[in-house]
């Protein structure tokens, strides 16, 4: 952990302090918004929210160890001062937390990239890291701390010994990349994808493409630019601003194109890039399409062939994240910690190539965030699972139904298409349809908690054949 010199707080916020003599301070350690997680020495930030307010929790944050507090004046009839340390009084605690953050950043002399797309950022950040962590002392931003509140937590975490540093960038509204990008300033720019993703708060694909492009609009300059070069949204946009990039892709020929894609006997997705043959612990396409946007990147920083190559094999896949667990004779292709119409296609796909002893079952839940165009794209979903060799097709949502009409319509059994609302109804007909042998996709947004039908099915006795 870094530690920041307190006056740190006073030169960039300039803010009045109160209880001043309740602690001796120095230094600080890092920077915090929840009073449930925070660590001695961090700075707790009061944040104002929809459903909670931090500066009821001040008192809270003190007494488990945070050396600072910085509060809104507005909110200071709120707070227990006698049980509180020092407090810092801002206008706005969520601009004074985006203020220390640029600051720290400023102040670490390490290359940052910034990753960014509708599928794929959280393990594309990891591999990347895992690369570039092979020779050099790398960070990344850790879980899923991508948005203007988690990404300052993360800055705040990083060593000043950290030469290449890793960040995820995730936008639901139109304005907030180019805040992301204000605040990191990347040298190296990824996008990975564009598709319908957050279109409740966007509206459009070509909102999504002006959203993502925003980190472009704010990069420095001399900054490096990787894109993917199968996707046409992405392209489009590049060839109308006339962009110099490295690309990535399998179906395009461009700087880092994968080739000879297949799955090992063992389980594991092989493909070779510019002569060097890969192996990954990660399934599916979608897998590919990130390890080259990992290489890709790494490649900027002088990561070498090996680099990758030892990297890649390394990278475990994130929880929930297209992971293949075996338990009880199943096969579980784990992929519900988010989903849109882009991914669920790709999961669907991977679930396609791969062999099985026994049936191809997929469990698909609602995709959230996809405001008017919600109905139709759920039905798109069902047409392509139709297409994918399924035994069964289990709905699981208000909003799935859509997705069984989808299948239905393009042809399949409507006996092999099942529709739930409610999860133990979902989990006691799987757990009477599956047999040893079979192989299941799970796929659903985060909001579906799609991973307690999981839980479930492992806790449960079946006894097909």
């Amino acid at each position: 952990m870094t530690a920041w010199d307190v006056n740190i707080l006073t030169s960039v916020l300039g803010s009045d302090v109160l209880n001043p003599g309740n602690r001796e301070l120095t230094r600080f350690d890092g920077l915090s918004i929840d009073s449930r997680t925070v660590k001695p020495g961090e700075v707790f930030f009061a944040i104002v929210g929809d459903n909670n307010d931090g500066h009821e929790y001040v008192a809270d944050a003190f007494k488990k160890g945070a050396s600072i507090a910085v509060v809104n004046k507005s909110g200071l009839d709120k707070i227990d001062k006698a049980s509180c340390g020092p407090l810092f009084i801002v206008e706005d605690t969520h601009e004074a937390l985006l203020e220390i953050a640029a600051y720290i950043r400023r102040h670490i002399d390490a290359a940052f990239a910034g990753i960014t797309g509708s599928n794929g950022k959280t393990t594309t950040k990891e591999m990347l890291h895992s690369i570039a962590g092979v020779s050099h002392k790398s960070f990344r931003s850790p879980g899923n701390l991508n948005n203007l509140y988690g990404l300052p937590i993360s800055l705040g975490m990083m060593p000043l010994e950290t030469e290449f540093a890793v960040f995820e960038l995730g936008i639901s509204v139109p304005g907030e990349m180019s805040r992301l990008a204000s605040v990191i300033k990347p040298e190296l720019a990824v996008i990975l994808n564009v598709g319908p993703a957050h279109l409740e708060t966007l509206g459009s694909i070509e909102n999504v493409v002006k959203a993502k492009f925003e980190l472009i609009d704010n990069l420095p300059v001399g900054a490096v630019i990787v894109l993917n070069a199968d996707d046409a949204n992405i392209m489009a946009e590049a060839k109308h601003r006339n962009l110099e990039f490295i690309g990535f892709g399998i179906d395009t020929t461009t700087n880092f194109t994968g080739k000879d894609l297949h799955i090992t006997p063992d389980g594991k997705q092989q493909f070779t890039v510019n002569g060097h043959t890969i192996m990954l612990n990660a399934l599916g396409r979608i897998n590919v399409y990130n390890a080259l946007a990992a290489i890709a990147a790494s490649s900027v920083w002088g990561c070498t062939p090996e680099d990758w190559q030892k990297g890649l094999s390394a990278f475990k896949p994130v929880d929930l994240r297209m992971a293949l667990e075996s338990h009880n004779g199943l096969q579980l292709l784990l992929d519900c910690y988010n989903a849109n119409p882009g991914s669920v296609k790709a999961a669907l796909e991977t679930l396609e190539t791969m062999k099985t002893e026994g049936r191809k079952i997929a469990i698909l839940g609602d995709m959230l965030e996809l405001g008017p165009q919600s109905d139709a794209l759920h039905r798109e979903i069902g047409q392509r699972a139709a297409s994918a060799g399924l035994h069964t097709l289990f709905c699981f949502g208000p909003r799935s139904r859509s997705i069984a009409v989808g299948a239905i319509d393009k042809g399949m059994d409507t006996k092999a298409v099942r529709h739930f609302e409610d999860p133990q109804e979902l989990l006691h007909e799987l757990v009477q349809t599956v047999a040893r042998g079979d192989l299941l996709l799970f796929k659903a947004s985060r909001g579906m908690k799609l991973e307690t039908i999981v839980t479930g099915l492992k806790a449960a006795a079946f006894t097909n054949n």
